[in-house]
């Protein structure tokens, strides 16, 4: 079958194609990687805010990504003291601490694990509240009167709204004291202990394999490398069929005709573009991956009638 020609001008269209598209990646992953959270020893979540948004058939399995949507294992003391226990252990042996400063950290716990009790108690109508507010919005989501009717759906938005200012009152001071807890415990450590093994975060409680913790912690640099990729020409139809996939989640994320869903007409086109990136083979243009072909063919050159 005989290769398509092509002339200069379309040549130059997808070199410009390639390396706007990898520009982008790059400028998108780079501003993900902003300075942390007064509260938090992570750079600033993204990811929650997009999956909790989702709309369509498939928002729930995007909701069910966001890391403790509604706060129940932090409101859980079984669950945060267990946390910040594990956490107690992991300093110990992440510092190679000695008996003495084991001892402080064991202190630490003690003394934090009844800061936590203590402010449950302070809050216990607020949060007896909030779990009544989160079982009267399960119970509407199983009555499909509620999402079809515009006066109801304003009704519960009206719900989410005081839900979500008790959740806001309770929640951050939780927070709070998970990072109070992380600058106590690495504070124990002498100035060699931190130049020899650097400063451990606190982390989350009951983290899962691909929730919106992960999806922070990954995706800027899974945006910086597929862009990278792009922009040299180098492994372009897999960093291309990689970005595109991506883009398609989001565009599913947002169901057209959806009520709520938001606009996805930037994504859809980038994701047309990498598609057509991927079927061009772009990195044959002024990209690393036409220098690898040569010299693959100089290597490796195919057999007599091959190519019949």
């Amino acid at each position: 079958m005989p290769r398509v020609q092509i002339g200069l001008l379309a040549a130059v269209a997808i070199v410009a194609l390639r390396l706007a598209v990898g520009l982008h990646f790059v400028w998108e992953g780079s501003a993900k990687f902003e300075p942390p959270k007064p509260y938090s020893s992570e750079r600033k979540p993204f990811s929650a805010g997009f999956l909790g948004n989702a709309k369509g058939p498939l928002a729930p399995v995007y909701k069910s990504m966001v890391w403790d949507a509604d706060g129940r294992w932090r409101l859980d003391t079984e669950s945060m003291i267990a946390h910040w226990n594990a956490y107690g252990d992991q300093v110990v042996a992440h510092y190679g601490f000695d008996d003495k400063q084991a001892d402080k950290v064991a202190k630490k716990l003690e003394d934090f694990e009844g800061r936590y009790k203590s402010f449950r108690g302070s809050r216990r109508d607020e949060i007896e509240e909030y779990y009544a507010q989160l079982d009267r919005r399960d119970a509407n989501a199983e009555r499909p009167d509620r999402r079809d009717l515009a006066s109801l759906r304003l009704h519960d938005n009206r719900i989410d709204t005081d839900r979500n200012k008790l959740k806001g009152e309770v929640l951050p001071e939780i927070d709070r004291m998970s990072k109070d807890l992380e600058n106590d415990l690495n504070a124990i450590a002498t100035q060699e202990q931190w130049r020899e093994h650097g400063r451990l975060p606190i982390g989350y409680v009951n983290e899962r394999f691909g929730d919106s913790v992960m999806v922070d912690r990954w995706i800027p640099w899974f945006d910086i490398t597929v862009g990278v990729l792009l922009i040299i020409g180098l492994f372009v139809r897999p960093a291309a069929i990689a970005g595109g996939l991506f883009l398609l989640s989001v565009c599913l994320s947002q169901w057209p005709g959806s009520v709520g869903a938001a606009p996805i007409y930037p994504q859809l086109l980038e994701m047309l573009a990498m598609f057509t990136l991927a079927a061009i083979g772009a990195g044959r243009f002024a990209g690393l991956d036409f220098v690898i072909s040569g010299m693959r063919r100089f290597c490796c050159p195919p057999k007599q009638g091959a190519e019949a």
